[in-house]
């Protein structure tokens, strides 16, 4: 994973996406958009059937969990970082105020 947009298949129904500024996940007949400000942040679980969880730094807002392949794990990895190293630093492009 060298420049956006990054791809990768969490199991064979589910896609992550990062285009730089957003974490999209598609696959749960809905999308759900996540965007740097929100600090979108990867949990793995381990075990036979393991589950990945992508954590919202705010307060009061749910994680999204969804069951991944264990090969897939170093690709996911790879991708679920990537928000994190996007976020800009402080006194630039921050959380919009309405």
């Amino acid at each position: 994973m060298t420049t956006p947009p990054y791809e990768v298949p969490a199991n064979d129904a589910i896609l992550l996406t990062f285009d730089g500024r957003v974490l999209e996940l598609l696959g749960f007949g809905d999308a759900h958009r996540l965007h740097i400000w929100q600090e979108p942040g990867p949990a793995f679980g381990t075990g036979r059937k393991p589950k990945m969880e992508i954590i919202i730094g705010q307060p009061g807002v749910p994680r999204l969990g969804f069951p991944y392949d264990p090969e897939r794990f170093d690709a996911l990895r790879g991708l679920a970082v990537q928000p994190a190293r996007a976020k800009p630093t402080r006194g630039a492009a921050e959380r919009p105020r309405l």
